[in-house]
């Protein structure tokens, strides 16, 4: 499936099945839980699943009447988290506004699991205490994730028709990619040329791990990456 913004406003859609191809131009279009629009922002796609984790959460508030910390964490990670992570390394937002929505969600489970809701309390101070990684930094470690498995081939993707390999002398690991010459907002944050710039920026090369495990316990033990 491909997306292209073409026509004006609209918003076309190339998909391929079985070598034949339609295009349809459409304002808003829904793909496997994904709300896409004209303008590629994934602004109502935001507010969509940032609504209904809300609604999942003050469902829980209703019906889980422990005060065990260990369980109502276990709700929100089971049942919440999963609705504003689907997909992200698709739609990973880079507008601050966006983040702030998404963020909020976490910030209202936060309250929710310690039982807190003292509005001269730290927030912050509560993720922390229940080891919480913000939402946006578990986006970035997803999209790198992805990055780790295209180049090691395993997901069915074929890295040489999306990534060429540096051959910059400059300072930097031994595995860093060419990056995008991009001339929009909604394609410089798109999945391939955004997740090169935090690929190429990672402190040590990340082909040095040999598995997604390891990969993903380094990331989670450095946690600026």
């Amino acid at each position: 499936m491909i997306f292209e913004r073409r026509f004006g406003s609209l918003l076309t859609i190339f998909s391929t099945n079985h070598l034949k191809s339609v295009a349809c131009n459409l304002r808003r279009y829904v793909y496997r839980k994904l709300n896409i629009t004209k303008c590629l922002n994934f602004n109502d796609h935001v507010s969509a699943v940032s609504k209904k984790a809300c609604g999942v959460r003050a469902f829980l508030n209703r019906n889980i009447k422990t005060q065990n910390r260990k369980v109502k964490a276990a709700a929100y990670t089971s049942y919440v988290r999963p609705i504003v992570e689907y997909a992200s390394t698709v739609w990973d937002p880079h507008t601050q506004k966006n983040i702030n929505k998404l963020e909020q969600v976490q910030r209202t489970s936060a309250r929710y699991v310690t039982g807190n809701y003292d509005y001269t309390s730290s927030v912050s101070q509560m993720t922390h205490d229940l080891q919480w990684p913000t939402l946006a930094e578990r986006r970035k470690h997803s999209r790198l994730t992805m990055m780790f498995k295209i180049i090691k081939q395993l997901v069915d993707i074929d890295s040489s028709a999306y990534l060429t390999w540096s051959q910059s002398a400059t300072r930097g690991h031994c595995s860093r990619l060419l990056q995008y010459t991009c001339n929009s907002n909604a394609y410089a944050s798109s999945f391939f040329p955004r997740t090169i710039r935090d690929w190429n920026s990672l402190p040590v090369d990340p082909l040095l791990h040999q598995t997604v495990d390891g990969f993903k316990a380094h990331l989670i033990s450095h946690p600026s990456m």
